[in-house]
This record gives C-alpha cells, structure tokens and sequence, in this order.
C-alpha cells in the first residue's frame, strides 16, 4: 500500500468518525425562508449531553419545539460534490440509495447562548431521549482540551445549502454532508469580529469541488493526534472549536475556539 492508499484510507476512517457526531439542524419552522438550516456537533460533558451549535442559528427568540434534527440514521451518511446532486435523476433520488431522514424534534432541557462575537449556542438535551437511529455524543474531557495548533491538520463535516435537498413533497432531506481537511490559516485579518484570543482561521478558498459554506455554520472542527502507522484506523479525533462564519475577500473560515465552547458549558454546569 503505498503513501496516498494510506492517506486515502485514513480520511475515510477520520470522516466516518466525525460523522457520528455530526447533525443538520433545521430551523424552517423558526426562518421565512424554506428549507433552511445549520450544522450541529454532539458531545458529553459531565454526564450530561449537548448539541453545540451557533448563536446565528439558534437564536435565543427561537422557540425550542420549532427546532428540529436531522441524526445520522442506520446508514452512514455519504458525503458528495457539487457535481453529484446535478448529475443523478429524479429516480435515484427516489431509490433507496439515497439516505432520506425527516426532521424530528428533540427534548431541550436547557439552551445557553454566547454572546454575538463567540456566535455560540449550546443546547442541553434529555439523555433520555434515543429515538432516532445510529449516533454517538464525542465525550469531551474538559481538563484535557487540546487547543488549536498552527501545524495541526483540521477536518470539518457540515451541511451545506449547495448539497442537502428536499428530496419528498412531505419534506424529507437527501443527507448529503460535506467534508473539508486542510490547516488554520496563518493570514491577518483586519476585522472588529476577529480576536485571536477567542478565535482560529482555517484555510477555504475556492477550487472546483469547495462548496458555498451557507449551512456549515455550526459544524465542529476537528484536529487529530497522530498515532503512527500501526494505528490508522484510531482516527484520535479531538474538536478544537466551532465554525460560524466566512471572510469571503480573504477566503478563509473563523471559528470559536474550544475553550470559549468550555466556558460556556460551565455556565450550564453552574444552573
């Protein structure tokens, strides 16, 4: 097997882990616009279980039963470009070959937002609740966060407007994430909404396969501990922070770090 079979395998290995943690977030009943929605990343946290989002997202006038989910259900999502959803007929969509999910509601127990220039939004849910297929809640230990690292490769999955459909008159979506590797960015950007305290850049210029990043907002940011060789298929996942927003001059995302994600969470621990 040589280097780019490796590196090819590895990314799989790396996506299918970061898709269990992965969810769209549809806020139609909440927007005037139709379908519209965001990107979601499941954690626990001190025995409790969270869907970290983005304040633009769910907004704090936003009532929590107009919220719904998409989860990943018993078939692994299946990621596509552009050209895919052009390309394929009104039948395939149709088939079973397509992984179709309609939005559910969710129990909310608690929801905690940031504030504007963090763009955070943290809701608490019923660790009860189990009624929707195949996921996994990243557990996070809050003593042993990794912040970003300049030389760290970051991997990110979410749902863009360009990819995910209405496939069905009743409203069920084509689940079609996105996913994007690459590194933080190093630019300068000269911006009131950028602090190097409290956020990262991540490389995101345009190519033919980089889809309109409308609907990632929200998605976690992953980086990697690299395990060597003999551990391929131990992705080592760890998130690094949440991405919100777009500079489009400079081609390049901004996400919250990490540990603004734990001050926040420590405000639920304090209610």
């Amino acid at each position: 097997m040589g280097d780019f079979d490796i590196q090819d395998q590895s990314l799989t290995a790396i996506r299918e882990a970061i898709g269990w943690h992965t969810i769209a977030i549809d806020i139609s009943l909440c927007s005037k616009e139709n379908p519209v929605w965001g990107t979601g990343a499941l954690i626990t946290a001190d025995g409790k279980f969270f869907i970290i989002t983005c304040r633009h997202i769910v907004r704090p006038e936003y009532p929590s039963e107009d919220l719904r989910f998409l989860y990943r259900p018993e078939a692994p999502f299946r990621p596509v470009d552009k050209g895919f959803l052009k390309r394929i007929s009104r039948h395939y969509i149709f088939s079973k070959e397509v992984v179709r999910s309609s939005p559910k509601t969710i129990p909310i127990l608690n929801v905690i937002h940031s504030d504007d220039k963090d763009d955070l939004a943290i809701l608490q849910i019923d660790p009860l609740w189990d009624e929707i297929g195949s996921y996994r809640f990243f557990e996070m230990n809050k003593t042993q966060v990794i912040s970003p690292d300049i030389n760290a490769p970051i991997f990110l999955m979410g749902f863009s407007k360009e990819l995910t459909k209405r496939v069905t008159e009743r409203g069920d979506l084509g689940d079609f994430p996105y996913f994007e590797y690459g590194q933080i960015s190093t630019k300068r950007i000269d911006s009131d909404t950028y602090d190097s305290q409290r956020h990262f850049l991540i490389e995101f210029g345009k190519t033919e396969d980089r889809v309109e990043p409308h609907g990632l907002s929200g998605c976690g940011v992953w980086s990697r501990r690299i395990s060597g060789p003999n551990k391929l298929w131990a992705p080592n996942i760890h998130l690094i922070g949440i991405q919100h927003s777009y500079f489009k001059k400079t081609q390049v995302l901004k996400a919250t770090r990490i540990e603004r994600v734990i001050q926040l969470l420590e405000e639920i621990r304090g209610t």
